[in-house]
């Protein structure tokens, strides 16, 4: 590593049930008693474009704080503000064919239109694809390592374009190497980040199914692309598809499920009951009226609405709290804000 970071330890995998519990692990990680070195390394990187976001901070994306592991930092360099967009994340495999890197390319470019920031990890084939399909509107890379640390080197016209004018983030600090371990740690920020996942091509030992998986346990839905039968690079988005993935095959696919907020996210910031008393959207209202202040457990709230698919139930609510209209207290527990 080019600097000490002397103030962050490394980084472990740690169950989190709730931010007090994040505290405790960001004091862990990092040497609070030393705040002067860590201002000056703070500082050094902010010269360079890089920012360091505490979970405390107004600027972390509320998104994240779904896991049961959240990161206590998030480092960034670009446009930080896309960090508070709508985000569908677009990942697949390496080795992708031709067809496989065209679809990616243009179903990023159709969703970016509709106004989803896509996401993705900045790997070779359908990730490199997903970024390339948003360069006209937003795109955010995750990268495994530290955000100083462009892996594959391949890439490297496509990290700077980045930089410039879109967003790279990472929870690791700047100068770490992106060493197989933290692939997986990397995948499941994209996962939260996203209000629903595409899979493009991915094989049955992909990355991109750990992808789908962190989705899932977050209530996020997942869509597939379908491949050929014979084509090993397409067996575990196919097997998504028959464990009950949503069919992708056009954009349409995914915005049939999923919609963008019709108010921008800082008039609900400042107005939430003004904003919740306008819904016109059925079920959203319907879930704004059976919250109050009191916790409700999810499966309690699922119960009442029935009517609605669950999948339909769990879209709504992440909407809202990406809204700001309500908090999720833990994977089970939501209020309104």
């Amino acid at each position: 590593m080019p600097y000490s970071i002397s103030f962050i330890k490394p980084a472990h995998c740690v169950k989190i049930k709730n931010l007090e519990s994040v505290f405790e692990v960001f004091k862990e990680r990092c040497d609070v008693e030393n705040t002067d070195v860590a201002a000056q390394e703070i500082q050094h990187f902010i010269q360079q474009g890089i920012v360091c976001i505490g979970f405390w901070q107004p600027e972390y994306p509320k998104q994240l704080k779904r896991l049961h592991d959240v990161p206590p930092l998030i480092w960034a360099k670009g446009q930080v503000e896309f960090l508070h967009d709508m985000q569908i994340a677009i990942v697949g495999g390496r080795n992708a064919s031709f067809h496989g890197i065209k679809f990616a390319k243009d179903i990023s470019e159709s969703l970016s239109e509709e106004g989803f920031t896509i996401v993705s990890g900045l790997a070779r084939g359908i990730d490199k694809a997903a970024h390339q399909g948003a360069l006209q509107h937003k795109t955010i890379a995750v990268l495994a390592g530290g955000v100083d640390k462009l892996y594959p080197q391949e890439n490297a016209a496509l990290y700077e374009e980045l930089l410039k004018n879109h967003l790279v983030i990472s929870e690791m600090p700047p100068g770490t190497e992106p060493t197989a371990e933290l692939f997986p740690r990397r995948n499941r920020i994209i996962a939260a980040l996203s209000s629903g996942i595409c899979i493009i091509e991915a094989a049955l030992k992909s990355g991109s199914l750990l992808t789908a998986k962190y989705g899932l346990d977050l209530g996020i839905p997942i869509f597939s692309c379908p491949g050929h039968p014979y084509d090993p690079r397409t067996k575990g988005s196919n097997m998504l598809i028959k464990d009950g993935a949503y069919l992708l095959e056009n954009a349409q696919d995914v915005l049939e499920q999923i919609s963008l907020p019709q108010v921008q996210l800082s008039k609900i910031t400042e107005q939430p009951a003004q904003v919740q008393k306008r819904s016109t959207d059925k079920l959203v209202q319907e879930i704004l009226n059976a919250l109050s202040h009191t916790p409700v457990k999810i499966d309690e709230l699922l119960k009442s609405l029935s009517h609605y698919s669950t999948e339909q139930v769990l879209v709504a609510l992440s909407e809202l709290e990406l809204k700001n209209a309500v908090c999720r207290l833990n994977t089970n527990v939501v209020t309104l804000m």
